[in-house]
């Protein structure tokens, strides 16, 4: 009997899918970004929790790496956003690029010591950095303040100018998991970067930066500088469109000499609501579930109640235990009559809680990362189908 060859789907964070639906454009603009190092292009990706962004953002790399482009990456976490630590790694990013750059056969036959002269600036601003004294030089005197944007201007400027005399087409600056990152008040971080950013693309330098994270960004970046929607490309990621959806459960399959059914198919599609995670998951069970050659609606039917109880133990009950009560209460009243969105107002109405409560609740389930809003006066889940689980799970928030 011959083995059937291992479930070609991949139901994973980041993990790149065997067939990826419906992200072409996305991914020929970039190319056209990439042939174009001294003209300003910035990146800004969103979407709910898996629509495949990191997995854009790999392609994006692999894309760069092919046409000689230097690229540091980094991933973001709330203990990242604070002002010093926050100014560290950003550092500590251009630092890298300084010393990749560095190495350039280009730049080392260049006279003046472009590549030292990089490093010695860079080295002596992270030192600068330490610690919670952001905002002052060191020594006895406190009286001369530090400004991070003047600081990170400065220090981009010189990576621009080091990649321009390199053997690298340009340097780019890859930040995942953005969202976290927003201005604290009396502190500049984020607007700190941008202005750095944008101040070097002006003078034509090779810099591209791409910024990915959860629909609040968006608020983030108007907050932070008025220009950013004049600065960054959006790429918004949605669910799969017909027939990118059909394509990215079937293809895959049919590829190994599987098919399916026609009506499982529909049932599939119908359940995932074109969800990309969500349909390598079903399309992963069913492929282990099913046992013949052609995966049928009576296999989905009979795998189901599995894949379902495993997508709310591992997906969505370990976001619904980060919550308060008095915020599951509140995900709950969104949830209510079918809802994956509800008006504030609606909310409102459905908890009994006042303004000055409910306003503080969204606050946190927003920097959890659970709701954003979509428009002004609505709140929506970040994760698809939430509200259909907490539906499953009852309606009472204890």
């Amino acid at each position: 009997m011959t083995e059937r060859p291992r479930s070609p789907y991949r139901p994973g964070m980041g993990t790149d899918p065997p067939y990826l639906g419906d992200r072409r454009s996305q991914l020929e603009r970039f190319r056209e970004y990439l042939d174009e190092p001294g003209v300003p292009h910035n990146v800004l990706v969103t979407g709910l929790r898996g629509v495949g962004k990191t997995v854009l953002l790999n392609r994006y790399s692999d894309d760069a790496e092919a046409t000689d482009w230097l690229i540091v990456d980094r991933e973001w976490s709330e203990a990242d956003t604070e002002p010093a630590t926050f100014a560290q790694l950003i550092l500590a990013d251009l630092l890298h690029l300084a010393r990749r750059l560095s190495l350039s056969e280009r730049v080392k036959a260049a006279a003046g010591g472009l590549g030292k002269a990089a490093l010695d600036l860079l080295g002596g601003l992270s030192v600068s950095y330490e610690g919670v004294d952001i905002g002052y030089q060191r020594g006895e005197r406190r009286a001369a303040p530090r400004r991070l944007d003047d600081d990170l201007r400065q220090a981009l400027s010189r990576v621009g100018e080091l990649c321009a005399t390199s053997d690298y087409a340009g340097c780019i600056l890859r930040y995942d998991e953005f969202h976290v990152v927003e201005e604290k008040k009396g502190w500049l971080t984020l607007s700190a970067l941008l202005a750095a950013v944008a101040a070097v693309q002006q003078r034509g330098l090779p810099i591209l930066l791409i910024l990915c994270g959860l629909p609040p960004i968006l608020e983030n970046l108007a907050r932070s500088k008025s220009y950013t929607e004049r600065m960054f490309t959006l790429e918004h990621l949605g669910n799969l469109r017909p027939p990118e959806d059909r394509a990215a459960l079937s293809d895959p399959a049919r590829a190994l000499g599987r098919d399916y059914e026609e009506a499982a198919v529909a049932a599939v599609l119908r359940d995932t609501a074109g969800y990309p995670y969500f349909i390598q998951f079903y399309g992963d069970a069913l492929w282990r579930g099913a046992p013949g050659d052609t995966i049928t609606l009576a296999d989905y039917h009979r795998l189901r109640p599995d894949i379902q109880s495993v997508l709310d133990r591992s997906f969505f009950e370990s976001r619904y235990l980060r919550t308060t009560a008095r915020e599951r209460t509140v995900l709950h009243a969104i949830a209510r009559h079918q809802g994956e969105e509800a008006s504030v107002r609606e909310i409102q109405e459905r908890t009994g809680l006042p303004n000055n409560v409910l306003q503080p609740t969204l606050w946190y389930l927003v920097r959890k990362g659970l709701v954003y809003r979509p428009t002004r006066g609505k709140v929506a889940f970040t994760a698809p189908l939430f509200g259909a689980y907490l539906r499953r799970r009852g309606d009472d928030a204890d």
